[in-house]
């Protein structure tokens, strides 16, 4: 128990470092994307799956990815990388469809009426929604990545959250500014 406490306690310094990341220009470059990409990766750590879907999982957890070649090369870093007692799996959506295949989704830069779309198909479904702005979260993602004063800000809509049966850590929770409609 205490060796978990310890492993929980280190990944959680290790979010709150990513989390003062100071980039030059938000989400233009592989580094910054490399960091939201091992932000999202600490995310999905803290997060649990209902058990049904989580049986389904077996040896992995597919993070879907919808972005450009930066994007998804960032997030090529973080593909086999263990999360509890699974591996991450990593696949490249070039249109946003496919859901099924997914337990998480991490989209960046879609417009509006289409990012809108995506979250009406998966509302109440267990898919872990990460996207970067507050607005992602505003709008019906479920976790949105902002640029503040040179930080990277945490926006929790745990609503939406609940409502697709997923936990997430506490933890995390103090670190984000929360969104509960």
């Amino acid at each position: 128990m205490i060796l978990i406490r310890k492993i929980s306690l280190q990944w959680l310094l290790g979010l709150s470092v990513l989390l003062a990341y100071q980039p030059s220009s938000w989400a233009q470059t592989l580094e910054e994307q490399t960091v939201l990409a091992a932000l999202a990766l600490n995310i999905v750590r803290f997060t649990t799956w209902p058990a049904e879907p989580q049986a389904n999982m077996k040896d992995t957890l597919n993070f879907c990815v919808a972005g450009d070649n930066v994007v998804q090369d960032s997030f090529a870093r973080i593909d086999h990388k263990p999360v509890g007692n699974t591996s991450l799996k990593m696949i490249n959506l070039s249109r946003l469809s496919n859901f099924d295949l997914c337990q998480v989704l991490y989209i960046s830069q879609v417009k509006q009426n289409i990012l809108l779309q995506v979250f009406v198909e998966l509302k109440k479904r267990p898919v872990l929604t990460i996207g970067e702005g507050a607005d992602f979260a505003q709008q019906g993602g479920m976790i949105g990545l902002e640029n503040i004063d040179n930080k990277i800000t945490l926006h929790i809509n745990l609503a939406v959250a609940r409502e697709a049966n997923l936990n997430i850590s506490a933890r995390l929770l103090q670190l984000a500014k929360i969104i509960d409609k």
